[in-house]
């Protein structure tokens, strides 16, 4: 049978999400200090050589340095494997733990094998088996469990080569008590320190997710605040902003800038005869259009009402009115709507910026033409230079005798 979705309300919860990375991410943190100590393991094994030469027979360091080159090797190689591979805590739990437990296993040995021949030697190699569990506490820091592991194995593999080894009474009992005492301490002090580096990795997940969330919500709040939430276009708030950013940069550099003030026809008609559902669906649709037809760096922002603006920079009025005509012509070109079938005309004023115009009165220009157009029988583009020029003649005439 065919599988069936089912669309369920569950959502993620961030503070288990957050946990679980913290947790992988300590998990392979521990994985990676745990690779970079081992391959420093021959320089432990260089000083308990050194220390029990001539103390110890030969027999007895060879078989032990053997036993743990072994596990050390066969450990490296797992640790390789995973990290190449790519670790994740839910598979890869087992294998650290196997290298812990060798690790320490290996380390505890040198109590039976090693322990026993030198009274002298003894408290030393004590001293080395708790130099290794002190180094190997910031290894498995974010990772405490395969810690205990290892100092488990460690302390078992002490006793019992102790017993089964050296035989019994040939280890001092001293050493033995001390070397105990020395590990639990270390792991219950380990304990609430390891607790509280994986609690501060959470807690960096946590505070990251939390200002991930921050910024996309005020990137949300800057978006509707400068968006028509109608249209999806700029809405007035961010065509004034948009408007003096360009005026700077016109008025420094000299360079032309021109604005188109569109106005659809007749679109109160659209509401009182369709309604304001249709008219919205008209305003979104004439929208999409605009911006469909207009080019990179030209921008169009609802104004108001059926009005919109076309910013368009670097744009002097002859290649303004052009584009005014690229607009006008596609707005009627098709219908807008399928159902009803509307199809709508525009009327638009053209101006171009010049010095010590404000955005309001450069839009005050464009919005003159608009009337002009109007005016005009509507479905036509007008310029803010033709109505000066217009007005400058009607008054050359009205002052003529």
């Amino acid at each position: 049978m065919p599988e069936t979705a089912v669309a369920t309300d569950v959502q993620p919860d961030p503070v288990k999400d957050t946990a679980q990375v913290a947790r992988q991410t300590a998990f392979v943190q521990c994985l990676t200090a745990l690779r970079r100590t081992l391959t420093t393991t021959p320089a432990g094994w260089a000083l308990v050589v050194w220390l029990s030469w001539g103390r110890v027979p030969h027999a007895q360091i060879g078989l032990w340095l053997a036993g743990f080159a072994v596990f050390w090797a066969c450990s490296l190689l797992m640790l390789h494997r995973v990290a190449r591979r790519g670790p994740h805590v839910d598979k890869d739990t087992g294998t650290v733990l196997m290298v812990a437990g060798a690790d320490g296993a290996a380390w505890g040995a040198a109590v039976g094998l090693l322990m026993g021949f030198d009274p002298v030697l003894d408290p030393w190699l004590a001293a080395v088996l708790c130099g290794v569990s002190a180094v190997n506490a910031p290894v498995y820091i974010t990772f405490v469990r395969a810690y205990r592991l290892q100092i488990l194995s460690l302390w078992a593999s002490a006793v019992l080569g102790s017993v089964l080894l050296a035989g019994p009474g040939k280890v001092p009992l001293e050493g033995l008590i001390g070397l105990t005492v020395f590990l639990a301490l270390i792991v219950y002090y380990m304990h609430p320190i390891a607790d509280r580096v994986v609690e501060g990795i959470r807690l960096q997940f946590a505070n990251a997710l939390l200002a991930k969330q921050l910024r996309e919500a005020l990137a949300l709040v800057k978006h509707d605040a400068a968006t028509d939430a109608l249209t999806g276009q700029p809405n007035r708030r961010a065509l004034d902003l948009l408007l003096s950013k360009q005026l700077k940069l016109a008025s420094g550099n000299g360079r032309p800038l021109s604005v188109l003030l569109l106005d659809i026809d007749y679109f109160k008609r659209i509401n009182d005869v369709h309604g304001h559902g249709v008219g919205d669906d008209t305003l979104r649709a004439f929208a999409v259009r605009m911006r469909g037809l207009l080019r990179e760096g030209e921008v169009c922002a609802r104004y108001g009402g059926e009005e919109f603006v076309v910013v368009l920079p670097d744009t002097p009025l002859s290649p303004a009115i052009d584009v005014a005509e690229r607009l006008r012509s596609g707005a009627c070109a098709t219908p807008l709507l399928k159902s009803p079938p509307l199809t709508v005309t525009v009327s638009i004023g053209v101006a171009q910026f010049r010095p010590g115009q404000n955005p309001a009165a450069l839009l005050e220009a464009a919005d003159q033409a608009v009337y002009a157009a109007k005016r005009g029988g509507r479905d036509q583009v007008q310029s803010a230079a033709e109505l000066t020029i217009s007005v400058e003649r009607a008054l050359d005439g009205a002052c003529e005798p």
